[in-house]
């Protein structure tokens, strides 16, 4: 596994790596797939390859945010509830502002198929059976990242059982929405 993650970072990752052009509409830091550490250590941990995320900036602010506890209605590193987190995330890396709890948000989203999820998409699950009670970031791979009550911020995989259970719908900010915060 080590030596094909090796080839093909030496090979192939310098053809996938592309620099934003106008950094100023996200105020993103353009960050080189090459050599950022975090990012290969992200093969092994996650199953997530360099290429499979668009925007590093998420890689960056999970691992600064992993491990925060929650707490409902939380919005620090004190604490954070699971549309907090999202907020956040969606502020910081496409400074867009989601506002309200988890079924606020999903009312905004123009809803997705599972299997045509892509990075920053939200997911959504009602743990609480009658109504929408959690949200989380879609990554790539089925992977997303959340805050959870047991474990507070942290990755998870859409497979996994308890996901699949309570797993309702997802969602993407409308394009209208996307374009009005581009210009």
């Amino acid at each position: 596994m080590r030596i094909y993650l090796l080839s093909f970072l030496l090979f192939a990752v310098p053809f996938l790596v592309t620099a934003q052009t106008d950094s100023s509409q996200f105020e993103t830091p353009t960050i080189d797939l090459c050599q950022d550490s975090l990012l290969l250590s992200w093969a092994d941990r996650y199953a997530l390859y360099p290429g499979m995320i668009e925007n590093p900036r998420l890689v960056h602010l999970f691992e600064n945010w992993k491990g925060t506890p929650y707490r409902y209605g939380g919005s620090s590193r004190n604490g954070i509830d699971c549309s907090g987190f999202v907020s956040m995330l969606y502020d910081s890396v496409y400074k867009a502002m989601l506002l309200g709890g988890s079924a606020d948000i999903y009312r905004k989203m123009q809803t997705v198929e599972k299997e045509e999820l892509r990075e920053g998409d939200l997911v959504f699950f009602r743990i609480k059976k009658s109504r929408i009670s959690h949200v989380g970031l879609y990554l790539s791979n089925d992977k997303f990242i959340h805050a959870t009550t047991r474990g507070g911020v942290m990755m998870s995989d859409l497979k996994e059982p308890y996901y699949r259970r309570y797993y309702y719908k997802a969602g993407r900010i409308p394009q209208a929405v996307t374009e009005q915060l581009l210009n």
